[in-house]
């Protein structure tokens, strides 16, 4: 995790490997991550061979988007600095 400093608040980079591979993977996905309101941005960068999630919150933990991308049906884990 890797956190940014501002003068309005701080914000928290959650950056994961996933396995999410295809464009209807990321259709599945969406609605969980567009439903936080506490994610302020997010993008999967399926080019990369771990298929990299990457989240901007204020708020939200490792294991909070752990837990949405599993429900969704897919794989995630944390990607070390």
């Amino acid at each position: 995790m890797i956190t940014v400093l501002n003068r309005e608040s701080t914000i928290n980079i959650l950056v994961f490997k996933t396995d999410i591979r295809f464009s209807n993977d990321v259709t599945k996905v969406a609605p969980a991550l567009n439903s936080q309101p506490a994610i302020r941005r997010w993008n999967i960068d399926r080019s990369d061979i771990d298929k990299v999630l990457r989240i901007e919150s204020d708020s939200l933990q490792v294991q909070d988007i752990i837990g949405l991308v599993q429900q969704a049906g897919y794989h995630c884990e944390e990607l070390p600095d």
